[in-house]
């Protein structure tokens, strides 16, 4: 079951998501990546407005891995495609192909090429690999082009410190209140946009501390779970805001 935050910028966001491309600006994307193997070798094919996050959906239906993806912030031009529904904006992304050995798959070496091969394609975006203290991988957008066409570093919302007093509070209620924390302290909205069935989300736990990375608060959050949740963290350029997706892992 999903639920619905702040139910105007969700409005928005939603119809931004669902908008057909004009097929001027971008070729017609694929619903997810295709994945093929030959003599030991694997290769992923996306063609997504943000492809890299595609890849990882492909990786996790694979196997089984539950990344974490954070856009960037997409603003310039070069990084942008036109909808033809209400002059909504995507993400300029389109094809993007990976190949890597499959007959050991090295979680971290696999996603530190991944980002690699990324980085040094046309799509827009540049991501960093990073590791939050349970041990779960993150792929966070650290720089984007500027106005004037320039790539430029990007402070990534989730690494912003938050305080937030150590009391007892449902899960759903901690992610919000992280959410609310960070539209105060940055410069975009962060509304959390989907999530899974509420009963995930009514554990009790006690997260809190004093200048802590949101995305850590965040992940200890999730943990209290006890299920595989993970998050996309999707920034809509025509809102300039930021949606907390959470969804649940698919048994591989």
């Amino acid at each position: 079951m999903t639920k619905l935050r702040s139910a105007n910028l969700v409005a928005v966001y939603l119809l931004c998501m669902s908008c057909t491309v004009d097929v001027s600006a971008a070729a017609s994307y694929a619903k997810e990546a295709v994945i093929t193997e030959t003599a030991g070798t694997v290769q992923i094919t996306a063609n997504s407005p943000r492809p890299l996050e595609q890849v990882l959906d492909a990786l996790q239906r694979k196997y089984g891995w539950v990344v974490n993806y954070e856009d960037p912030q997409y603003v310039s031009a070069v990084d942008l495609v036109k909808a033809t529904d209400h002059d909504s904006q995507l993400p300029a992304g389109g094809n993007f192909t990976v190949e890597f050995s499959g007959t050991v798959p090295d979680e971290e070496k696999i996603l530190r090429g991944l980002v690699d091969t990324y980085n040094k394609s046309k799509n827009p975006g540049h991501f960093e690999l990073r590791h939050t203290a349970d041990g779960l991988f993150n792929i966070v957008g650290t720089a984007g082009h500027s106005n004037k066409g320039e790539i430029v570093q990007q402070l990534a919302p989730f690494d912003l410190p938050l305080t937030l007093a150590s009391q007892e509070r449902t899960i759903d209620e901690t992610v919000t209140h992280i959410c609310s924390e960070l539209s105060k302290k940055g410069h975009q909205n962060v509304v959390l946009a989907i999530s899974p069935r509420k009963s995930l989300l009514r554990n009790r736990v006690v997260v809190g501390g004093s200048r802590v990375a949101a995305r850590e608060l965040l992940a200890k959050s999730l943990l209290a779970t006890h299920e595989k949740l993970y998050w996309r963290l999707l920034f809509d350029p025509t809102s300039k805001s930021y949606y907390l997706d959470l969804h649940l892992a698919h048994s591989s």
